[in-house]
């Protein structure tokens, strides 16, 4: 009886001892999970990406009207100022006023090409219907080989419009350095192209559009002809890049679901154009051009970007291709 007793009580103290361990166990293993959530809820960056859009109605801009843009950033923020041209969207930028804006992939590999701290993040696809050169009614050109000795005006050396008028005049087999190539700010575009102070643009978006729909122009080429490598790039500081990189891709997601509700609804950039002020015939021409997608730079994007930057050694846009062209994006994909 006594032997009995004695083994029923270590039984129990064992139970009892084993009940013990699985109860600090369970609490070990709550504590581990609610310090993994607080590990996991610190992680979350919860900054703020300044977007100094621009008076193209590419995706980064439609963006700033979608309700869905703060659903994908959750507990971060996005904000917006603008709009800017081109050139200004970069200084606003380069001036720490902004953190993300557009430009065109030429553009940039020129801004890499200086050493300038800039990171890629999508590309926005299109077949290059939407770059071209226009001449006016006044100039009285029929084709490329007239612009010898003629203005046309681009927005910046090495930027879409002049790479543009290389490519074509080098597909063609003529010399481009016969041109005139005049820097001027797209607000004064369609004022020069209509008054005869310049006999062509090459440009894109609405500037090709309000070119194309004035009265007697003609369109002498578009970059469709040749297969299109210079798209749209949406751009980030290297500096955000490195401190906010969830934020970045927060907002390649938001432009994949722009660029889908836009192949949906068909008039995402039409509409955005409208509240820019556009005309309606310039919006008509510009609902016409190819509607973009929004690609990831992989190794496919980045091996077009690459080739691109040849071309741009080969013109003299650039005196050599940027080393550090793959440290400057970032495939959002992953």
């Amino acid at each position: 009886m006594v032997n009995f007793k004695l083994k029923s009580a270590s039984k129990r103290a064992i139970c009892a001892l084993c009940a013990l361990c699985t109860a600090v166990a369970l609490a070990s293993c709550g504590s581990a999970q609610k310090s993994s959530s607080n590990v996991s809820s610190a992680k979350e960056d919860t900054g703020t990406m300044r977007v100094a859009y621009l008076s193209t109605a590419n995706y980064l801009t439609t963006l700033k009207n979608e309700k869905f843009l703060q659903e994908e950033f959750g507990k971060s923020k996005v904000t917006y100022t603008g709009p800017y041209t081109p050139v200004d969207g970069l200084t606003a930028v380069m001036s720490g006023s902004a953190d993300a804006t557009t430009t065109g992939t030429g553009r940039f590999i020129d801004l890499i090409a200086e050493g300038q701290p800039w990171v890629a993040f999508a590309l926005e696809y299109y077949n290059g219907d939407s770059q071209g050169i226009v001449a006016s009614a006044k100039s009285g050109v029929k084709s490329l080989k007239d612009l010898y000795g003629k203005k046309v005006a681009i927005i910046h050396n090495g930027d879409t419009g002049d790479y543009m008028l290389h490519r074509a005049f080098d597909k063609s087999g003529l010399d481009v350095s016969k041109v005139k190539k005049v820097e001027m700010s797209p607000k004064n575009f369609q004022a020069a192209f209509s008054s005869g102070q310049i006999d062509a643009i090459s440009s894109f978006d609405q500037n090709l559009a309000a070119a194309m729909t004035t009265p007697g122009s003609k369109l002498l080429v578009n970059a469709k002809k040749y297969g299109n490598m210079n798209v749209t790039i949406h751009i980030v500081s290297r500096s955000f890049a490195k401190k906010h990189p969830e934020l970045v891709k927060k907002m390649y997601k938001a432009l994949v679901r722009e660029a889908k509700k836009s192949h949906k609804e068909k008039n995402v950039i039409g509409n955005a154009y409208k509240q820019l002020g556009a005309s309606d015939t310039i919006i008509k021409q510009i609902e016409k051009f190819d509607n973009p997608t929004i690609r990831p730079i992989d190794a496919k994007g980045l091996e077009m970007m690459k080739v691109q930057a040849k071309e741009y050694v080969k013109y003299g846009l650039i005196k050599q291709a940027p080393k550090n062209l793959d440290d400057s994006v970032m495939d959002c994909s992953k």
